[in-house]
């Protein structure tokens, strides 16, 4: 996964994203950074996307950047609708905190944004652009206590299932058995996708796990015409069935 946050400039900073580092790993991931983990003598974005195209969840912490000690946004508008406002004594945060988080969201990527308290709330980092709720921590407020709250807890329980799930439909839509089962489906005329074959896949696989062929087959219409057509050597639709709800479907 990709964890993007901006360089940290003092101890309590420091202290936070080791921390959400090691959360991340005892949960099972393998946290990515450009500059840290991974280095590249290209352009910053050109590697960063690359790190984004391999990962299947980014979390981003926008930490305290830049501080406004006094300032103003649309000075002096003069247009309708608009109006001054006051943004004396906020912090501005990394731009690679808008950036990162947003060629993610781009590729339907699973996101998780924490904002530092005093960081203004703008761009990506507003609650509701993505659709998901972002956290704001007070790194006044005991650390520890932090991430061992509900709030941490329950956002990294649901993050990581999401993150579980967008892993499985990259494996799902990269198989070369299920491109099969696709084209055959575009033969029959069946008007197939590759998300409406991946509910078919989940559809049929029960809540133990269990998988039922005969389900999945008249989820999307398989007949004679259907079997006899879907020809690979020593394959059957069945057996590929198989094959793919063990190797793509099972947690």
């Amino acid at each position: 996964m990709f964890l993007s946050y901006a360089k940290p400039f003092n101890q309590k900073q420091t202290k936070f994203i080791r921390k959400v580092a090691g959360h991340l790993v005892e949960n099972g991931f393998k946290p990515r950074t450009l500059g840290i983990t991974d280095n590249s003598t290209s352009a910053p974005l050109i590697k960063i996307r690359e790190i984004i195209n391999e990962s299947h969840g980014l979390l981003s912490v926008a930490f305290r950047r830049g501080f406004i000690e006094k300032g103003v946004g649309k000075p002096n508008t003069n247009l309708t609708g608009h109006t001054q406002y006051d943004i004396s004594q906020k912090w501005i945060t990394s731009p690679y905190c808008q950036v990162e988080p947003s060629m993610a969201f781009q590729i339907d990527m699973p996101i998780l944004i924490f904002r530092e308290k005093g960081v203004i709330d703008d761009g990506i980092l507003e609650n509701g652009v993505v659709g998901s709720y972002i956290p704001e921590f007070d790194l006044d407020s005991s650390i520890d206590q932090y991430f061992e709250s509900s709030e941490w807890n329950q956002l990294i329980i649901e993050w990581k299932e999401s993150v579980l799930e967008y892993k499985r439909w990259k494996q799902f839509r990269s198989n070369v058995l299920v491109h099969h089962i696709i084209s055959c489906c575009i033969c029959e005329e069946k008007g197939i996708t590759f998300d409406h074959l991946y509910k078919a896949f989940k559809m049929s696989i029960d809540r133990e796990g269990y998988n039922h062929y005969e389900k999945f087959a008249v989820i999307i219409g398989v007949d004679e015409n259907f079997e006899s057509r879907y020809r690979i050597s020593n394959h059957s639709l069945q057996s590929d069935y198989i094959f793919i709800c063990h190797n793509v479907f099972k947690d």
